[in-house]
């Protein structure tokens, strides 16, 4: 008698059946079956520009600090409880969060996975200096398209306590002993929905600091107000009132 056909016959079965799922289309099983998705390339061509997503942050919740999303390189996406049954997808922030949490560290570019339908505000800029500089420009001319200014890398919150703030502005971007500063979040382009030209922006504030100590490369402020239902984050920009 054999005693070993029916185990191998179950896993060819098994097999088969992993293998038809994919075939499928069944996202899931094509990851596990280590198979490219439907439209993907089988050979993925790496760009040579690093381009970044925004994603749920998994640290967010366990560590006080953490911000709730973060910037990653599109190859290096984290492999979570989440995406393993829904794929990386299920984690890449969608547009309207991309505008709150504004351009990738460096103003590196966006992957297009991140679907972002807005120009981002240091691609606005560039091309509105090219427009001008294009021949034909005329002085003085009204543009219709209001450029956005690049986000500054200097102003924000970098660590939160219970009652205290530091921030990474210093004597040399004029605070002092005393200031009183104004934390601010969403800053979001307002876009027209039909020219596609950049407006503006919105945010508000959801708390004011007072700065008591000075540092060499940061400062320390303590909280005076906090907005009803808001909450101090790292990354809040700090404006000088």
């Amino acid at each position: 008698m054999c005693y070993g056909k029916a185990p191998m016959v179950t896993g060819r079965l098994i097999l088969l059946v992993v293998l038809a799922l994919a075939a499928t289309g069944c996202a899931t099983m094509r990851e596990f079956a280590g198979m490219p998705g439907p439209g993907e390339p089988s050979v993925i061509l790496k760009s040579a520009e690093t381009r970044w997503l925004l994603i749920k942050n998994p640290r967010f919740g366990d560590v006080p600090s953490e911000p709730e999303f973060v910037w990653v390189e599109e190859d290096k996406v984290p492999t979570t409880f989440k995406t393993v049954f829904l794929g990386k997808r299920a984690i890449i922030a969608p547009p309207e969060i991309v505008a709150k949490y504004g351009l990738p560290p460096g103003g590196g570019k966006i992957s297009p996975r991140q679907g972002v339908p807005y120009q981002p505000p240091a691609e606005a800029a560039r091309a509105e200096a090219s427009a001008a500089a294009a021949p034909g420009a005329r002085t003085g001319e009204t543009r219709a398209t209001t450029a956005a200014v690049p986000e500054s890398k200097r102003g924000y919150v970098v660590y939160v306590d219970t009652t205290r703030i530091v921030i990474d502005l210093t004597r040399t971007d004029g605070v002092r002993a005393g200031s009183l500063i104004s934390l601010r979040r969403d800053r979001i382009p307002v876009v027209h929905p039909v020219t596609g030209e950049v407006l503006g922006e919105l945010d508000e504030e959801v708390a004011t600091a007072r700065v008591t100590e000075m540092r060499e490369r940061f400062s320390v402020a303590e909280i005076q107000t906090v907005a009803p239902g808001s909450q101090i984050q790292v990354r809040d920009r700090v404006v000088l009132k």
